[in-house]
Protein backbone atom coordinates (compact mmCIF):
# COMPACT_ATOMS: atom_id res chain seq x y z
CA UNK A 1 0.00 0.00 0.00
CA UNK A 2 2.79 2.40 0.92
CA UNK A 3 4.59 1.62 -2.36
CA UNK A 4 1.42 2.38 -4.33
CA UNK A 5 0.99 5.77 -2.62
CA UNK A 6 4.65 6.66 -3.24
CA UNK A 7 4.33 5.60 -6.89
CA UNK A 8 1.15 7.73 -7.35
CA UNK A 9 2.85 10.75 -5.78
CA UNK A 10 5.89 10.33 -8.04
CA UNK A 11 3.67 9.99 -11.14
CA UNK A 12 1.65 13.06 -10.14
CA UNK A 13 4.81 15.15 -9.62
CA UNK A 14 6.23 13.99 -12.94
CA UNK A 15 3.02 14.99 -14.76
CA UNK A 16 2.91 18.31 -12.91
CA UNK A 17 6.50 19.07 -13.89
CA UNK A 18 5.83 18.10 -17.53
CA UNK A 19 2.78 20.41 -17.67
CA UNK A 20 4.73 23.26 -16.10
CA UNK A 21 7.58 22.79 -18.60
CA UNK A 22 5.14 22.77 -21.51
CA UNK A 23 3.40 25.95 -20.33
CA UNK A 24 6.71 27.71 -19.70
CA UNK A 25 7.96 26.87 -23.19
CA UNK A 26 4.68 28.13 -24.70
CA UNK A 27 5.10 31.47 -22.85
CA UNK A 28 8.64 31.90 -24.22
CA UNK A 29 7.39 31.27 -27.76
CA UNK A 30 4.50 33.73 -27.29
CA UNK A 31 6.86 36.47 -26.11
CA UNK A 32 9.39 35.83 -28.87
CA UNK A 33 6.94 35.62 -31.76
CA UNK A 34 4.51 38.52 -32.33
CA UNK A 35 2.47 36.33 -34.70
CA UNK A 36 1.38 34.08 -31.84
CA UNK A 37 -1.49 36.40 -30.94
CA UNK A 38 -5.06 36.06 -32.19
CA UNK A 39 -4.23 38.31 -35.17
CA UNK A 40 -0.90 39.79 -36.29
CA UNK A 41 -2.27 43.37 -36.17
CA UNK A 42 -2.97 43.19 -32.41
CA UNK A 43 -0.42 45.27 -30.52
CA UNK A 44 1.22 48.67 -30.25
CA UNK A 45 2.91 49.96 -33.42
CA UNK A 46 4.90 53.09 -34.35
CA UNK A 47 5.94 54.80 -37.55
CA UNK A 48 7.68 58.07 -38.40
CA UNK A 49 6.77 60.17 -41.42
CA UNK A 50 10.03 60.26 -43.44
CA UNK A 51 9.84 63.92 -44.51
CA UNK A 52 9.14 65.37 -41.06
CA UNK A 53 10.01 62.66 -38.52
CA UNK A 54 6.49 63.11 -37.11
CA UNK A 55 5.47 60.15 -34.91
CA UNK A 56 2.37 58.07 -35.59
CA UNK A 57 1.22 55.37 -33.17
CA UNK A 58 -1.33 52.61 -33.59
CA UNK A 59 -2.68 50.49 -30.75
CA UNK A 60 -4.91 47.73 -32.12
CA UNK A 61 -6.77 45.96 -29.33
CA UNK A 62 -8.29 42.47 -29.46
CA UNK A 63 -11.82 43.84 -28.97
CA UNK A 64 -11.81 45.62 -32.36
CA UNK A 65 -11.02 49.07 -30.99
CA UNK A 66 -7.91 51.07 -31.80
CA UNK A 67 -6.23 54.20 -30.46
CA UNK A 68 -4.21 56.20 -32.98
CA UNK A 69 -2.06 59.29 -32.73
CA UNK A 70 -0.51 61.30 -35.54
CA UNK A 71 1.16 64.58 -34.66
CA UNK A 72 -1.33 66.39 -32.41
CA UNK A 73 -4.27 64.25 -33.54
CA UNK A 74 -5.67 61.58 -31.23
CA UNK A 75 -8.28 59.17 -32.52
CA UNK A 76 -10.26 56.21 -31.33
CA UNK A 77 -11.51 53.84 -34.01
CA UNK A 78 -13.45 50.65 -34.48
CA UNK A 79 -11.83 48.25 -36.93
CA UNK A 80 -12.22 44.87 -38.52
CA UNK A 81 -9.53 43.03 -40.39
CA UNK A 82 -9.60 39.90 -42.51
CA UNK A 83 -8.44 36.81 -40.59
CA UNK A 84 -6.19 35.68 -43.44
CA UNK A 85 -4.24 37.58 -46.12
CA UNK A 86 -5.42 37.64 -49.74
CA UNK A 87 -3.52 36.00 -52.62
CA UNK A 88 -1.02 38.91 -52.69
CA UNK A 89 -0.40 38.62 -48.93
CA UNK A 90 -2.45 41.67 -47.84
CA UNK A 91 -4.83 41.86 -44.88
CA UNK A 92 -7.82 44.13 -45.55
CA UNK A 93 -8.41 46.58 -42.69
CA UNK A 94 -11.66 48.57 -42.47
CA UNK A 95 -11.69 51.27 -39.82
CA UNK A 96 -14.09 53.99 -38.68
CA UNK A 97 -13.31 57.00 -36.47
CA UNK A 98 -15.43 56.95 -33.29
CA UNK A 99 -13.71 59.75 -31.33
CA UNK A 100 -11.38 62.59 -32.34
CA UNK A 101 -9.73 65.53 -30.63
CA UNK A 102 -10.03 67.31 -34.05
CA UNK A 103 -6.35 68.32 -34.03
CA UNK A 104 -4.13 68.15 -37.12
CA UNK A 105 -2.27 64.95 -37.95
CA UNK A 106 1.29 64.65 -39.31
CA UNK A 107 0.10 65.79 -42.76
CA UNK A 108 -1.98 68.69 -41.33
CA UNK A 109 -5.26 66.90 -42.05
CA UNK A 110 -8.09 66.30 -39.58
CA UNK A 111 -10.22 63.16 -39.32
CA UNK A 112 -13.97 63.50 -38.92
CA UNK A 113 -15.96 61.33 -36.51
CA UNK A 114 -17.73 58.66 -38.54
CA UNK A 115 -15.25 58.77 -41.43
CA UNK A 116 -14.33 55.34 -42.77
CA UNK A 117 -11.27 54.07 -44.55
CA UNK A 118 -10.05 50.81 -46.02
CA UNK A 119 -6.35 50.01 -45.92
CA UNK A 120 -4.32 46.99 -46.93
CA UNK A 121 -1.57 45.73 -44.62
CA UNK A 122 1.41 43.70 -45.77
CA UNK A 123 3.42 42.17 -42.91
CA UNK A 124 7.06 41.14 -42.88
CA UNK A 125 7.27 37.35 -42.55
CA UNK A 126 8.43 37.62 -38.92
CA UNK A 127 5.50 39.91 -38.00
CA UNK A 128 7.77 42.71 -36.70
CA UNK A 129 6.46 45.38 -39.08
CA UNK A 130 3.99 46.07 -41.88
CA UNK A 131 3.39 48.57 -44.64
CA UNK A 132 0.03 50.26 -45.20
CA UNK A 133 -1.36 50.55 -48.73
CA UNK A 134 -4.42 52.14 -50.35
CA UNK A 135 -4.98 48.95 -52.37
CA UNK A 136 -3.60 45.44 -52.69
CA UNK A 137 -1.58 46.22 -55.83
CA UNK A 138 1.69 44.20 -55.66
CA UNK A 139 3.59 47.20 -57.13
CA UNK A 140 3.31 48.82 -53.65
CA UNK A 141 3.12 52.30 -55.23
CA UNK A 142 0.36 53.47 -52.85
CA UNK A 143 2.06 52.36 -49.61
CA UNK A 144 3.81 53.89 -46.63
CA UNK A 145 5.76 52.44 -43.76
CA UNK A 146 7.23 50.48 -42.24
CA UNK A 147 5.02 50.51 -39.16
CA UNK A 148 7.03 48.71 -36.49
CA UNK A 149 5.79 46.53 -33.65
CA UNK A 150 6.81 47.95 -30.27
CA UNK A 151 4.99 45.32 -28.22
CA UNK A 152 2.10 42.90 -28.38
CA UNK A 153 -0.64 41.91 -25.99
CA UNK A 154 1.61 39.57 -24.01
CA UNK A 155 3.65 42.58 -22.82
CA UNK A 156 2.66 45.91 -21.26
CA UNK A 157 2.75 49.25 -23.02
CA UNK A 158 6.04 51.20 -22.88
Amino acid sequence: MRYQHKHQTCTFLTLLFACYSLLASMQVVAEADPRSLKHPVIGYWESRVPESGCLETYWFKEDGSAVLTSGDEQLEEHYDVTPQPDAQGFFKLNHRVTLSNKAADCTQQRAEIGSEQTSFLLFKPDGSSFIVCDNDDPSLESCFGPVELKNNASRGLP
